[in-house]
């Protein structure tokens, strides 16, 4: 496996990355294991040409935080939602790389590990959950890759989560 290249995270966003989110949403193999709605690629497009694009980042973090997955030319290559749960200071993250060619790569562990940062440290998050549909062997295996747990598995996905205290511990078994 090719080591990816370094990431960061964007919250910023042009028409030209709503566009790129949009052809995603299109994508069947990218959008299998998201809950999103079929409408969701045009839905997408409408908002570009109503929202000034200054607007736009406000837009996409009215219930949590939208950040676009971005590489070294600063190109958005995926995005990570944290999104506010019932629980105080609890974010669920939803992550997906929209460039297939990269997948395998580590994209994904790169865009977790750099959301986990965000929320815990940033959104002083308390815990952080995941919920992965039983077939997304990759889901799965990032999570578990970036310090999660399985929490409880139901019928059609299971439920991975990292408190902030498992994450510190994490961060520094990975060090020694």
């Amino acid at each position: 496996m090719k080591k990816a290249a370094s990431i960061f995270l964007r919250a910023n966003m042009g028409q030209a990355d709503i566009y790129r989110l949009s052809d995603w949403m299109e994508n069947r193999e990218i959008t299998r294991f998201l809950n999103e709605d079929a409408d969701s690629p045009r839905a997408l497009r409408r908002l570009v040409e109503t929202t000034p694009e200054p607007m736009l980042a406000c837009r996409f973090n009215q219930r949590g935080r939208f950040f676009l997955v971005c590489d070294d030319e600063e190109d958005s290559i995926g995005f990570v939602r944290l999104s506010r749960q019932e629980t105080p200071d609890c974010y669920e993250i939803v992550f997906a790389i929209g460039e297939e060619e990269l997948w395998g790569n580590g994209y994904g562990t790169q865009a977790v590990r750099a959301a986990q940062y965000r929320a815990f440290f940033d959104f002083r998050a308390r815990k952080l959950i995941a919920k992965i549909y039983h077939g997304n062997l990759r889901s799965k295996l990032t999570v578990q890759s970036c310090g999660f747990r399985e929490e409880e598995r139901l019928e059609k996905l299971s439920r991975y989560s990292i408190t902030m205290d498992e994450y510190l511990d994490f961060l520094e078994q990975k060090r020694a």
